[in-house]
């Protein structure tokens, strides 16, 4: 596919994006489907960086309307932390035995619930449901570290502490990352340390 690169450079951080040529919009389709087809592409890259941004704007900031890479890993660990811990204390408090590992499984659309067997699955499903605000944490906290793993894998320690405006960010991750694992879910693994595994049901 013939493309042509635009160098976007923002605040001394450079990257680059590929746009379409006109051969790659002229469908072989009527107009009205061509032209249909691409304003619909069009709408779903800025409904894809809009949610990103979403995702971005409750990470705290050391300046207004910018955040860093470090920023937004330091966010996912504390969340990660914060959830983990008032989590097993909950459980722990219901008669769960959480220092024995078991696996839980995070569903985008809302529910978390024990993968495999447990003694306890169904006291544990059942805390789940009746506590939406720990599933709604969590899946905040599963994004967010989805965006922390792509900047820890292609960013150098220096480009990790730059400071760059959100929308340039959502550009960012746009543009360097499968935008369709966002929409995944995945699990993690309590009473180990409650390390966030993604997209897999294994035991680690």
């Amino acid at each position: 596919m013939p493309t042509q690169p635009i160098d976007h450079t923002v605040q001394g951080y450079g990257y680059k994006q590929s746009r379409r040529t006109q051969s790659d919009v002229d469908f072989s389709l009527g107009a009205d489907q061509s032209k249909n087809r691409h304003e619909s592409g069009e709408n779903q890259d800025a409904n894809t960086r809009q949610f990103i941004q979403s995702i971005l704007s409750n990470v705290p900031s050391r300046s207004a309307g910018s955040v860093s890479f470090r920023e937004i890993v330091e966010q996912y660990t504390a969340l990660q932390s914060d959830w983990n811990r008032a989590v097993c204390d909950d459980l722990a408090e219901l008669g769960v035995k959480v220092t024995a590992p078991f696996r839980l499984m995070y569903d985008t659309a809302g529910s978390i619930s024990v993968a495999g067997e447990h003694g306890d699955k169904d006291m544990i499903n059942a805390y789940f449901t009746a506590n939406p605000s720990r599933i709604e944490t969590f899946g905040e906290a599963f994004r967010l570290g989805k965006l922390a793993d792509i900047a820890e894998n292609r960013l150098t320690p220096s480009e990790m502490g730059q400071s760059l405006q959100v929308e340039a960010l959502s550009l960012w991750y746009a543009s360097n990352m499968d935008i369709s694992t966002l929409y995944q879910g995945g699990g993690l693994l309590l009473g180990s340390g409650g390390g966030i595994y993604k997209g897999l049901d294994i035991m680690v």
